[in-house]
This record gives C-alpha cells, structure tokens and sequence, in this order.
C-alpha cells in the first residue's frame, strides 16, 4: 500500500498503473508456472524414454550373447576330440561351420596341455605357449565346466579390443577336455550395431562397460578397454551405477555439462549399458520458448497499460457527469429530471434507469421481490455454482452452492469483485475467459485450481448479458466441480499407458481382433519378431498378417474361440534365419450376454522349452555315472531287439553279468573306487561289444548286454567269453592295481512266445548259475 501512496492522487493513473502491473504480473507468474511445469514433466519423460530405450539395448545385448553361447555349445558337442592338438582337424570342423566363423572373429581351442589353436581369416594357425595370466584365467574356465565370458582385453592375434565367450568341450564320461572360446571384437561387432545406431540426439550416446568400470563400448574408440574414471574428474552417474544403481538420474559430467544419464545391468554378463543426452540440447526448445515468454510478456503489459489508460480516459468522462448530477440531486440544487439530459451511452442509460427506478421503485418492489425469491430457490437448489457477475466483474448474484463447495458465504460475495473474493492469482487465471464474455461471446471452459489444499477440477460456462443495443452489462456463471470425473479419465489413461509400456515388452505377440477378424491391436513384439509395424496392420483381417497358410492353421482354433472356448495351437514359423515353435493361445473377450465381443491372441515362442524337453528326455534314458543305457532305456530297447530278431529271423542273445564281490570293494576302498570301477567296467564292455550290440546298467553293479544277429549258440558264448576275459587286465584304484572279475549268465530268445521278462529271467538264473561255480565265468541258460 505504501507504494500506491507514492503514486498520484488520479483514479485514472492509479488504475492504469494497476492493470500494468496486474497483466505483467499475472502473464509473467502463469507463462513462469507453465513452463516450468513443462520442464518437469519433459524432464520425467525424457529420463524414461531413455531407460525403456535402454532396457530395449539390454535385452537385444543379452539376447545376441545367449544365441552365441547357444552356437558355441551346439560347435562344442560337434567338434571332434582330435581338434584339440590337430590343426587340420581344426580347419576342417570350421568349413562345416561357416556359421561360426560369420558370427565370432576368431575361433580358439585350448587344450589342457597349453596349446592354443585359432581361426584367422581362412586357415588354422597353432600358437603353442601363453602367457602366465591367461593360463591361470583357462585353467579357472576349465575347472568352471561351464560356459563363461572373458574379461575384455586386447587381442595379442588380431590387436583389436575383443572378449571371448569360452565353452567347455567333454569327453563321453563328461570330463572336460579342452575349451572352444569365440573371439568378438568389440569395435566391429554385429550386436553392437544397433547399439551404435540409437542414440538421444544430435550429440548424445550409449556406452558400454563393466562392473570394474572398463569401457567396451563408446564412441571414441580410443577409450575402449580404458577405465571409465581414467580421465580426472568425478562424475555422480557413473559412480552410482558401478554401485548397482539402475534407472535414469540428472548429473554433469566431468566437462561440468549436464546431462540425463541412465544405466540397465545386463542378465548375462557382468556389463552395464548407459546413455547420457545432453540438458542443453534435451531442452534447448523450452529455453528459448522461455525467452520469448518473457518478452512477450513485458510488451503484451505495455500494451495493456497504454489500452488501459486510453480507456479508462474514456469511460471516466460520462461517469464524471453522472456523478455530477448525482450530487445535484442529493443537495437539492436539481430535481431527477437532470438524469433524462444524459448521453446515449450506457452512462446515459443508466442515468436514465436511476430515473425510471426512483419513479417505479415502488411499483416493482414487489415484483421483484417475488422473482428474486423463486430465482433464489431455483438456483439455491442446483448442484453447480451460480453467479451473475457485471461489466466491473463484481458479484451482483451468487447462490447457496458457494456455501457448500467452497465455504463462502454467499451474500458476503455481492458488490465485491473477483479478485476481492478469490484473490488476484485466481482472477488472473480467469481473464482471459471474463473477457471473452464481456465481449458478447459465449465461453466454455476447463481448469484446475487449488481450494483449501486440494487440487479441484471445475468445468465452466459463461453467458453475456447482452442488452436490446448489442452491448454487454455482465455475464452468467454456472461452474460444476468435475474433479472425480477428470481424476478418473486420468487413471485410465495412465492404466492404458502403463499396460501398452508392458505389453510392447513382453517376449510374447499380442493381439485383439474384434468379431469381423480384423486387427485393433497388436504390440511392438511385431516388429521385433517379424519386422512389422504394428501400426500399418490396425483395421486389416488377420490373414493380411499372417498370410493364406498360417491362417488356414489357425482357423478351427479361432472358430473355436469365437464360439466362447479358449483353443491353443502350436505352429512353425520363421523368426529372422531360424524356424521357431510358437504356441498360440485365442481367449475369447465376453459381453454381458455371454456374446462374443473379440479373441485377444497370445503367441509365445516355446523352441527352447522343446529342446530343453527333448534334451531332458534323453538325459533321462542314460546312466548318470556310466554314460551308457539306463534301465528304462533297456526296457525300451529289449522288445524291440525281440522284434528284429523274429521278424529277419536272427537269434538274439541276452547276457546278464555283475561284478564280482563288489560289495567288498565298496566296503574296503569306498563309494569312490566303487564308482570308478563301475565306470571303467562300462568302458570295457562297450570296447568289447560290437557295433550292433547294446550295452545297458541296470541298477548298482548289474548290467545287460544285448547281442543281435548271433549266429548260433557258440557264437554267443564265444562273446560273452571275451568279455570275461576283457576284466583279467588289473584295475588301477587309488594308484594300486586292483582284480576285477565278472560272472555271466547267458541266455538265447527261444522263439515267438518267449517275452522279454521271460528272457530276461532265464538270464538271471544263469548268472546266479554262474556264481555258485566259482563266478569270474559265463553260464548259458539252459
């Protein structure tokens, strides 16, 4: 107040000062919350468009180092055991293998005796010693018996900054024999492509380092296998994230720039991959926009005031003689003819209304009474706000809803203006909307405010008050609290990014069709699959999608779903170069009358899960301990043996063999010796069969052999002798030789009737036969 006491003692220039200052004030304080409002959340989804870029790296990295563990895995049960020390085996298994050499730089193998052999450009090369650091680094990996993934390092071959992925090489017991490793360069890499290719900006970009913080990737090459922190300074990102951190943060780097940075660690490795994307560059729209704000503001102010004063020059100067005249009046000096003398304007007008009101006063009281009184209750009666408020934006009505929404009371409100009664910041925010109504327009409108703490939503329409002439007393106000309404359209709308953000991620294709079979959804998994834009196929039949054949597979699965059931289907489809097993889940979406409104289908890829399967399945036919045929695999094996053999009537023979007092090796020597005679027992009798013939354990130190094509009796005798024979050579145990004998029982399939069990039987006896004359002998069944 002080300071409007220094301003001069006109209303005129009072005023004009005032409405400078209240524009410039109000358009400064709104542009200022606005902008940085729109900082804010831009900063927020900026940081988490970055992170969900990221992650999308991360997993494409992940995914490219699991697919050449899985190539080095599937080379290591190929390779043959002579490669090792054989530079020309070595040649020959990698032109089987193209595949291999196009995804690795170099293929190695270290064996345990130190030699190194690896692939360069087209020919094997074998260099014999290494250094003290790698060989103690192999011979970790080699006792690992696991895959595992190289630090990085610069290659001694090639000289660039490559890693290794190592794969152990077994023999048939399971021992590792030697390691295959893939060389891949860190600066030419296919999977660090796309890396390379996504980045924030013009002068942002991803990196890639270590746990240790040793760089692999990053856009100046010179810094590859350097320490992040190599280079003086201190950087708060970067040293959250080699404590574990994960997600997006505000730092500066060591050039004191600032930048969003995030970081995601990836599942396979010990490595974490970031991004930084420059403030400047990030905002550099908002910074300017601010700028211009500002200036807008101070000339949209000066504006104002010179309109201001202009017109409030004008529009005083009626107002001036009307007050004149009022004077007159209330001394006597003029009667209340004067006012008819006024001009056409709404000064005139309203001298003329003071005139016809001080001559009707009584005759309308009672009219107006009464319509006051049924207006009151039928606005006091609605759920909204409502108000007539005049050309001076004071409140010359208001109803009882004021009371209830907003604590006011009603009749305290009338004569006060606006910003009197809900203060200046809010009048401001309702200018432009006043104004709009004062100029004959009807105005609609949505905003957001705080009343008592909490944040409302009201919804508002404006009608002027237009006179016979065209011009404008006031307006009518009715405003409506939408806060529960708006609040609802927003935590749908964040539920429906939250769940598309999900299902663009997940590694499983979605879709929707509505009743007609066409697309209404579909998510990104499209495009990572098959390279299709999920976008282009929304509104097309789902044939357009998949095309004629695939369809005609789906289709009595989808006639299924469309008729209320859920159906589930495998297919083989071609995901980039590799066929893939897909299973496809349609669930129908139902309506309140149990009608089918749409099918939501759900596509995983389930290859690995078939390989695991199948793999799991024959791992459960083998003997953990022998590597040969285990009991179940027997009982699978023995009547089809039987089938042969009635079919090209041959005779087969079955021997059924244990070793000797093995309970006493066990006792004396321990489980250790017992599982390394069992283990040596297996390996002679496979080297003493042939080719034709299955060797099997049943359980402890029982075993099976069976013999097809067997000429005649003797001939089976005649090998199961060579087995006895096979055992005389002196078991080494715990560094002393060791006996070893065997009993056999020997029996021959005995025509059509005879049943596995039967056989099996017959060659029990015998073994037991066996025994009682002395054991380290064969018995053949009678």
């Amino acid at each position: 107040m002080a300071v409007f006491a220094t301003l001069p003692r006109s209303l005129k220039f009072r005023m004009t000062v005032v409405v400078v200052m209240l524009v410039l004030a109000a358009t400064l304080i709104v542009t200022l919350v606005a902008l940085l409002l729109a900082e804010r959340d831009m900063k927020s989804v900026i940081g988490n468009q970055q992170f969900a870029l990221l992650s999308s790296a991360a997993a494409q990295v992940d995914a490219q180092i699991a697919a050449r563990k899985v190539l080095l895995a599937t080379l290591a049960d190929t390779i043959p055991r002579e490669a090792g020390n054989d530079a020309a085996a070595m040649q020959a298994f990698v032109d089987r293998n193209p595949v291999a050499r196009k995804e690795f730089l170099n293929l190695h193998i270290f064996n345990r005796q130190g030699m190194l052999l690896r692939t360069e450009g087209e020919h094997v090369e074998a260099t014999p010693t290494l250094n003290p650091r790698t060989r103690a680094y192999l011979e970790g990996a080699l006792a690992a018996g696991k895959a595992v993934i190289s630090p990085p390092y610069k290659s001694v071959l090639t000289g660039l900054p490559s890693f290794m992925i190592l794969q152990p090489v077994r023999d048939a017991q399971g021992r590792t024999l030697m390691l295959l490793g893939g060389s891949i360069d860190l600066t030419n890499s296919v999977f660090l492509e796309q890396i390379a290719e996504q980045k924030p900006g013009e002068t942002g970009f991803m990196f890639i380092m270590t746990t240790g913080g040793i760089l692999l990737h990053h856009p100046d090459h010179k810094r590859l296998l350097e320490h992040i922190n190599a280079r003086p300074g201190y950087n708060r990102a970067t040293e959250m994230a080699l404590r574990g951190f994960e997600g997006w943060t505000e730092a500066v780097n060591k050039e004191g720039s600032e930048g969003i940075y995030a970081y995601k660690h990836l599942q396979s490795t010990d490595w974490i991959i970031g991004v930084r994307f420059p403030v400047d560059e990030a905002f550099a729209p908002m910074i300017q926009m601010r700028r211009h704000a500002m200036l807008a503001a101070a000339v949209f102010a000066a504006i104002a005031g010179v309109m201001a004063w202009l017109a409030i020059q004008t529009l005083f100067k009626p107002l001036g003689s009307l007050h004149r005249n009022i004077s007159d009046i209330r001394s006597g000096a003029a009667g209340i003819g004067i006012l008819q003398r006024q001009g056409d304007d709404e000064i005139g007008e309203l001298s003329a209304a003071f005139h016809e009101m001080m001559a009707e006063r009584q005759l309308y009281e009672q009219q107006i009474a009464a319509s006051e009184k049924r207006l009151r209750t039928i606005a006091d009666s609605l759920p909204a706000i409502v108000a007539y408020i005049d050309s001076d934006l004071r409140y010359r009505f208001t109803n009882e809803h004021f009371r209830h929404l907003m604590g006011l009371d009603p009749r305290s409100m009338l004569g006060k203006t606006i910003a009197e009664v809900m203060g200046k910041e809010f009048a401001a925010g309702v200018a432009c909307f006043n104004e709009a109504a004062l100029r004959g327009q009807r105005v609609h409108y949505e905003r957001e405010g705080y009343h008592n703490g909490s944040l409302r939503q009201m919804m508002g329409d404006m009608v002027p008050d237009i006179a016979a002439d065209g011009s404008v007393s006031g307006f009518y106000l009715m405003a409506l609290d939408i806060t529960e309404r708006k609040t609802a359209e927003l935590q749908q709308a964040a539920s429906e990014k939250r769940l598309k953000l999900l299902t663009d991620n997940l590694p499983v294709l979605i879709a929707y069709l509505d009743h007609e079979r066409k697309f209404q959804f579909m998510n990104a998994t499209f495009q990572h699959w098959f390279g299709i834009d999920p976008q282009t196929l929304i509104g097309r039949h789902l044939i357009d999608g998949i095309g004629n054949e695939q369809y005609h597979l789906a289709e009595p699965h989808l006639d299924q779903a469309y008729q209320g059931q859920a159906a589930t289907y495998e297919l083989q489809a071609r995901i980039g170069d590799d066929l893939h097993t897909l299973e496809t889940t349609f669930l129908p979406e139902l309506g309140p009358k149990g009608k089918v409104l749409g099918i939501y289908s759900l596509t995983h890829d389930t290859t690995r899960m078939k390989e695991i399967e199948q793999r799991l399945t024959q791992l459960a036919r083998i003997d953990s301990l022998t590597c040969i045929a285990n009991r179940l695999m027997f009982e699978e094996l023995l009547p089809l043996a039987i089938a042969r053999a009635r079919r090209n009537r041959k005779p087969l023979a079955l021997a059924y063999l244990d070793i000797d007092y093995f309970k006493e090796i066990n006792d004396t020597l321990g489980h250790g010796a017992g599982d390394q005679v069992l283990k040596e027992f297996a390996d002679r009798l496979i080297a003493s069969v042939r080719a034709s013939d299955t060797v099997a354990r049943l359980a402890g130190d029982e075993f099976v052999i069976v013999f097809e094509q067997v000429a005649n009796g003797e001939e089976a005798a005649r090998l199961a002798g060579k087995i006895v024979d096979a055992m005389h050579a002196p078991f080494t145990l715990q560094g002393a030789p060791h006996h070893v004998t065997t009993s056999i029982g020997l029996a021959l399939h005995e025509g059509d009737d005879e049943t596995p069990a039967g056989l099996l039987a017959r060659a029990d006896s015998a073994l037991y036969a066996a025994k009682r004359d002395g054991r380290d002998r064969y018995t053949v069944a009678d």
